[in-house]
């Protein structure tokens, strides 16, 4: 059996939690200050002593830029939450960008058909 397969979840997800912490460059105290919990409470998590509650799961993942799944040793894709976000705010622009000139086309459209009938309906020419 792999290291991985002989140890318990709880060991697992510690040793995990320390890996990404350590690849974040942060310290204990760092981590815990920023996770809301005691630098004592983080340690005995990493040491597989305790299990994390799922609030604190999310907090860890969302502070360390991993899935929560890569916590517990799987292999879904890391999370850079900056880059996430500026991808959503480039989509956000283009797709206003795309609503702002579909409602000019929809304005002239209009004033088009205004200015042709005068109130009636349009009746586009035969071909």
């Amino acid at each position: 059996m792999g290291e991985e397969e002989a140890e318990g979840i709880p060991e697992l997800f510690g040793r995990n939690v320390r890996k990404y912490r350590k690849r974040a460059g942060l310290t204990q105290e760092q981590l815990s200050e920023r996770i809301k919990i005691s630098q004592k409470h983080l340690s005995v998590i990493e040491t597989g002593g305790q299990f994390a509650s799922a609030p604190l799961i999310g907090r860890l993942s969302r502070e360390l830029g991993v899935s929560p799944a890569m916590l517990f040793g799987g292999y879904a894709h890391e999370v850079n939450y900056e880059q996430a976000n500026a991808t959503v705010l480039l989509l956000r622009q283009n797709i206003e960008g795309q609503l702002s000139d579909i409602n000019a086309r929809l304005n002239r459209m209009e004033a088009l058909l205004r200015g042709l009938g005068a109130g009636q309906p349009y009746t586009p020419p035969l071909l």
